[in-house]
């Protein structure tokens, strides 16, 4: 179907990956016409009221612009899209946001995307200079659409570094009102590889003087090249870039290479440019410094710098720390809690990151989604008093958490910290392991295992949080909750929420208490027999701490006498000899033979809550000794 457009008597073959303000350029060159008017015969200015030719038209055309489009220049209409970011919108992802959001009308929210750049803003000065046939002799070689793509930072055909700076001017190639194809678009006969750039603006009338025209086909300014390992990288970049291969790790790889990048630019110096020549470091350090906040709070961006020697730096030590066979490990350095206590870094330059990996954790591969859930978002901190959100990557539940960590796994995994009681170990590590799943406070933690009853400041974990900034083990703590998290998954996944709910007020009744002591053997000493009521609420203690493991100090006190203050100092008291006759029981026979009857009462009295939900136990299992 005709477009009703009468076509142009001359035209251009488009260049390989040529962008479309490219090709406009170099045709309107050849028509002797100014790239607005070439703009207007093609009808790409007919859909903005004011009659200009938007920056938007790069990211993506209707098939009515494409059709108009392509039947003045006698171009295939396929010629015509592959000249867009649509293209890539498959594989590099904010180009598909940039996409979006042109198809739902937002012309101009394609802009606010910071690793998209919204014009063309590096070039390659020997690709400008064409390949020595006569027509890239006349109009120069193509712009091509993969600058507009920030992670595009050399030219692996001449091995150099792209340029964004006119040599003669000194300011960015294509510098104009970000809403425009193009800089300057009513100027003609400017040449498509010479700066556009106007260097005057006159006061009175806002009106810009004649473009800079300064040819941008120089040498390159750069005094480094990219080395063998910069080099590879554009390659692989550009492999991803390419159609024809899979979509799915493309999509990923951009997607943690980009979120990774914006936290390594939060947290240099703090992350170690390991890899980078030092020249590459210090362009780093100071387009950071740049752009710090001037006030109290300080600020730093985490869009893509658009000096590609500085953006070369920074995706050199992102790709690295994603190609660690170790990401979790690697990702550690990042994590806000290391940057707070060792380097002064705030939390709040955290926060913008936060909400972006969350926007886009689902596009992720799973391996960054377990590294970034379990080292970085484990330290987030959420609104006014800073309390943590819950880490989405470890898996295990509170309730799933014994409230006194077992002592085999607070040996293996904890030995490190020796300066620490080993009492106080174990209950540390089981209220952090309850604030990684749950998030919150420390405090709030200790008091859903029942350790912090009152809601009071635990003393506890700021003195373990003190020994892990002074002794530098924080990482090394993390890994130890790592590795008892894996381990509590691998075994029986027990509710001990549960037991502790169905315990709360419970106590040995007197029936099951006498047949247990109707197992122990004849005193032959002088002491007193063990069969008074109060030492049956001592030893309701100790199963209590064997079904839920729990601690002695933490055990609830029975109900009836909870208000007494006599009687509950006599509980407590009962409650103190019983446990320590038991921990001695090869000085205490007698407590020696009634340890493990006890053990076995609190094994089948966890297996009944578990199985019926209730503490009753069958009359035939209460018996069966």
């Amino acid at each position: 179907m005709s477009s009703g457009r009468r076509p142009f008597g001359l035209s251009l073959d488009p260049l390989e990956g040529e962008s479309l303000a490219g090709f406009a350029l170099r045709l309107s060159h050849r028509l002797h016409i100014s790239p607005h008017e070439l703009a207007r015969l093609t009808g790409l200015t007919e859909q903005d009221r004011l009659g200009r030719a938007r920056a938007s038209l790069s990211t993506r055309l209707t098939p009515a612009e494409i059709k108009n489009f392509a039947a003045t220049t006698r171009l295939d209409p396929r010629e015509v899209r592959a000249m867009t970011l649509e293209s890539l919108a498959s594989r590099y992802p904010p180009a598909a946001r940039g996409v979006a959001n042109v198809r739902a009308g937002n012309v101009y929210s394609m802009h606010a995307d910071r690793w998209l750049f919204p014009t063309t803003a590096r070039y390659c000065p020997r690709c400008l200079a064409g390949d020595g046939s006569d027509i890239q002799h006349a109009h120069g070689g193509p712009w091509q659409i993969l600058w507009r793509l920030p992670v595009v930072f050399a030219c692996p055909l001449h091995e150099v570094f792209l340029e964004h700076l006119c040599p003669r001017c000194q300011r960015p190639v294509n510098f104009s009102n970000r809403a425009q194809l193009f800089p300057r678009p009513a100027a003609p006969g400017v040449h498509p590889a010479h700066c556009r750039t106007s260097t005057v603006r006159d006061t009175k009338t806002g009106r810009h003087d004649d473009p800079c025209g300064a040819p941008l086909t120089h040498d390159p300014l750069h005094h480094h090249r990219p080395g063998p390992g910069l080099l590879a990288l554009q390659r692989k970049i550009l492999r991803l870039l390419r159609p024809g291969g899979p979509k799915q790790p493309a999509q990923q790889y951009f997607t943690e290479l980009i979120l990774l990048t914006g936290l390594v630019m939060i947290c240099w110096p703090r992350i170690q440019p390991v890899g980078t020549t030092r020249q590459i470091a210090e362009a780093v350090a100071q387009h950071l410094a740049i752009h710090e906040g001037t006030d109290s709070r300080l600020y730093r961006s985490t869009g893509a710098p658009v000096d590609a020697f500085v953006c070369a730096g920074l995706l050199q030590v992102t790709d690295r720390l994603l190609a660690a066979d170790d990401l979790r490990e690697a990702l550690s350095s990042l994590a806000p809690e290391e940057n707070r206590n060792r380097s002064g870094i705030p939390p709040t330059r955290h926060l913008i990151w936060d909400r972006t990996f969350k926007k886009q954790r689902s596009a992720c591969s799973e391996r960054f989604q377990d590294a970034a859930d379990t080292i970085v978002p484990t330290f987030r901190r959420t609104g006014k008093g800073g309390l943590r959100l819950p880490s989405t990557g470890v898996g295990l539940r509170p309730e799933h958490i014994p409230a006194f960590l077992p002592q085999a796994l607070a040996e293996q995994h904890l030995g490190f910290l020796s300066a620490i009681a080993p009492k106080m170990r174990r209950r540390s590590a089981s209220v952090f392991l309850v604030r990684r799943t749950r998030g919150g406070s420390l405090d709030e933690a200790a008091q859903f295992l029942g350790i912090n009853p009152q809601g009071k400041r635990n003393g506890y974990t700021q003195l373990l949080n003190r020994h892990l900034r002074t002794s530098g083990t924080a990482r090394d703590f993390e890994q130890a909750l790592d590795a008892i998290t894996a381990e509590l998954l691998a075994g029986p996944i027990i509710d001990y929420q549960h037991r502790r709910e169905v315990l709360a007020t419970w106590a040995l009744d007197p029936e099951s208490w006498q047949h247990i002591l109707a197992q122990l053997p004849v005193l032959t000493s002088h002491r007193k027999p063990i069969s008074d009521d109060r030492r049956r609420l001592a030893v309701s203690a100790y199963i209590w701490t064997r079904a839920t493991e729990g601690e002695p100090d933490f055990v609830p006190c029975p109900p009836h006498i909870a208000h007494d203050p006599a009687l509950r100092a006599v509980w407590l008291r009962e409650r103190h000899n019983v446990f320590h006759w038991l921990r001695t029981t090869d000085y205490q026979p007698y407590y020696g033979a009634l340890k493990p009857l006890l053990e076995d009462h609190a094994r089948l009295l966890a297996k009944a809550i578990d199985r019926t939900g209730s503490s009753t136990l069958p009359v035939p299992a209460a018996r069966r000794r």
